[in-house]
């Protein structure tokens, strides 16, 4: 997906355009094995606890469909 112009804005993750999955695969591909962390700056889920825990879950989703969780 391509971004177009002044159409920047925050995502859950899994919902952007930011290839989230094949980030974590190149990070196992390359012998990552440290931690990464999820900054909630998303507020789409109407408060700030369902907005982090939407963008937990599509993380956690990527992770293993990436096969490094």
């Amino acid at each position: 997906m391509e971004a177009k112009p002044g159409a920047d804005e925050w995502a859950p993750m899994g919902a952007g355009i930011i290839d989230w999955e094949g980030q974590f695969r190149a990070l196992k591909r390359d012998g990552y094995r440290f931690a990464v962390s999820l900054e909630t700056h998303w507020r789409g889920g109407g408060t700030p606890e369902k907005s982090s825990r939407e963008s937990w879950a599509g993380m956690k989703k990527l992770l293993q469909k990436a096969q490094v969780l």
